[in-house]
Order: C-alpha cells, then structure tokens, then sequence
C-alpha cells in the first residue's frame, strides 16, 4: 500500500513537471552546440547478453565512434558522453546529465534481444505510450535496467517495469519535445536501413524511463538484434560497428541541416518586397506558377516541408521538384511545402520520395491553415 501511495505521488510529480519542464537550450533551437551521447546500460548491467557478447561493450563502441565522427565535423559542437567506459549509470541520472549539459539533442544507444534467432533489423525510438505489444516488449527489457541500481522501489516509488499497470504514468507525460524528436528519428531510422541493409523496424514510440526526464529531442536507438547471428556480424565487428555510428551522424547532419536552415533567413539573391511585386516580370510569375497561397482553413492535412524563409521565396529552381510547391505563411515564417495529403502514413511515402531531391525535407501538419505539430494532428484524426 506505502509503495502504491509513492506511485500515484509519483506520477502527480511527473505530471506537473511534464507540462512545465523546458529549457533555455531547446526553447530556441538555433545552432545546435552540444549533444549528448548515452551509451545503453554498463557497470554491473551487461544488457543483452548472447554467449559472451554483452550490449553494454557494443553500445559504448558505437557511441564513443559516433562522438568522435560529429566533433570531426563539427569541432565547435560540445559532445556530452553518459559513460565512457565500463561503469553502472543510473537511468534517471542519464537524462540529467544532458539536462546540466543544456544538450540539445540526446541519443541513446542500446541492442536488441528476442527468443527467436530469425528476428533481426533496425528501429528508432522516440519517448511516448507504446502503440504495439512488440514496443512494449522493448520498454520492458530496456526498464528493466533498473533492478540493477540501488533501492530502486524507493527511487522509482513502485514503477515496477514488468507490470504494465505502471506504464500508466506515460499518460500523463507531455512530450514538448515529440515533434523535433519525431523528426531526428526519421532520418537517423533511414540512414541506418539504407547503410546495414538491415530490415526496417520503423521509427516507434514506448516508455522509456531513460527518455523521461530528458528536455530535449531524444531518441533510443536499437542497432541490431543480439540474439540474430546476421545482425551479431554488425554488431560485434569494427567496420559494422563504424558503418553504425556513421548511419547515425549522417541523420545527425539532416536534422541538423533542417533546424539549422529554419532558424536563418535563407539566401535569396533579389527577395522580391510587397512594393516590388506589382513589377514582377513574365519570367518571374513563370518561376512562381507552383506557389499556391490560399488555403482551405476548415482541413487537417500533412505536407512535406522543403523550405522556409523570413522572406517570400520567389525561384525555387534550385530545388528541382516537379511536385506542386505550395506556401503556408506564419507568424515570423513563409513555409513551402509539396505532397498535400490528408494521411500521416502517404506523408511518410510522399517524404521518401520527395527527400531523392531535398534530403532534409520533413513531414508538418496544417489545421485550419496554420501549422501544428504532427502529435496534435494525429489526435484530431483519430477523433474524425
């Protein structure tokens, strides 16, 4: 009874800090400056474990790869490691080293494990309520990590990670950070089916208590199945190893590029003022034919996001679509988007489609002409 009365308490405590919990850092993205590395289990956790092979010695080889290649290419960047070596992290202490550290963006690293051999492949996740019983197989298992800390009832007030009537708290959790989260996975989960050739898992939401307390866009990463000999190759070999962190760092430099590219004006050499547009020639109205700017305000629907700039974009023959671009004027932004569509799942086609010409394109939903997050527009689909 004390240990069910330290859960609801519990799960007020995360309610209330879910909605109010933010950091200067991640409220104005920017230039992303610091990252933080979070090697899966280590210490007296091994992880998964197949014959002598321990996740916690794959895991940290990837990350420590994946530090050294980002600060390679991008000497300024901070990189935050939870361990570099063989030692026990606690798993709540992990999100609040990248917290101190103002990261804006923390990876966590970690290996798969199922009874049967046949499973392998690749998945992203990213923190929410597990939609399937397979992601929540893997929250099990990952939570489970828990057992190895000291007090852990007292420390988790009674979240017991086999009992799936404590998954209840990631009700409550507000995940401010889902959007950009969402949009780290997707690229990253690309890139990392497209250089091991490993079946796609897809990128996926469960409760993760690493990813609880982290104010930032996160996402835990399982590189391979442990128990799959196919995927052990990978997992446990040098050159698989790296082929892993830099599938990793290639979605790194998407999301950065993106985020990067919307928190600048971009480049347009003649930006055309409101003055100026009564003198466009013939040669410029056929350059903009594609733009379309009124927008139906009583429709939800998702887009792909190929631009964006503080001033009206004119020419987007630099682009090299052939798809419709349309333009959604916000408060401080003009966005340009193509693929109109009122499902999120022919978004994500249209996106891979769509991204053969502008790599870090990303999926954004519209709703009543202006833009909302894609959470929220999920819901209001699924009360239609």
């Amino acid at each position: 009874m004390i240990n069910q009365c330290r859960f609801v308490g519990f799960l007020l405590v995360i309610f209330l800090l879910g909605g109010i919990k933010t950091l200067d850092a991640q409220d104005n993205l920017g230039r992303i400056t610091c990252i933080c590395i979070d090697a899966g289990h280590g210490g007296k956790d091994p992880g998964a474990i197949s014959g002598r092979l321990r996740e916690k010695d794959i895991t940290l080889a990837v990350a420590l790869k994946l530090g050294k290649m980002i600060k390679d290419a991008y000497p300024n960047i901070k990189i935050v490691y939870t361990r570099t070596k063989d030692v026990a992290v606690d798993l709540r202490e992990r999100g609040r080293i990248a917290n101190k550290a103002k990261a804006q963006l923390f990876i966590s690293i970690h290996v798969n494990k199922f009874s049967k051999s046949t499973v392998r492949g690749v998945e992203t996740y990213v923190l929410g309520l597990h939609k399937s019983e397979a992601s929540f197989q893997v929250a099990m298992k990952e939570n489970e990590a828990i057992h190895y800390e000291e007090d852990y009832s007292v420390k988790y007030d009674g979240f017991d990670p086999k009992k799936a009537e404590s998954y209840i708290m990631f009700n409550f959790l507000k995940n401010s950070h889902l959007k950009n989260s969402m949009e780290f996975a997707a690229p990253v989960q690309n890139e990392l089916v497209k250089r091991t050739k490993m079946p796609d898992r897809e990128v996926r939401q469960a409760g993760f208590i690493v990813l609880m307390d982290v104010g930032m866009p996160a996402v835990l990463i399982e590189t391979g199945f442990i128990s799959n000999p196919h995927d052990q190759k990978i997992l446990t070999s040098e050159s698989g190893q790296t082929n892993l962190a830099r599938a990793v760092f290639s979605g790194f430099q998407s999301y950065k590029n993106n985020v990067e590219r919307n928190s600048v004006v971009i480049k347009v050499e003649n930006p055309v003022t409101q003055s100026e547009e009564k003198k466009v020639t013939g040669t410029e109205k056929k350059k903009t034919e594609n733009v379309v700017a009124p927008q139906n305000k009583n429709d939800l629907f998702y887009a792909v996001q190929v631009a964006s700039s503080k001033t009206r974009i004119k020419d987007f023959e630099y682009l090299k679509l052939k798809e419709k671009i349309e333009e959604l004027k916000g408060e401080e932004r003009y966005r340009y988007y193509v693929g109109k569509t009122s499902t999120y799942e022919k978004a994500l086609e249209n996106q891979k489609s769509i991204r053969k010409a502008v790599k870090d394109c990303f999926i954004i939903a519209i709703y009543k002409g202006k833009q909302i997050t894609v959470a929220e527009a999920r819901k209001i689909e699924q009360k239609k």
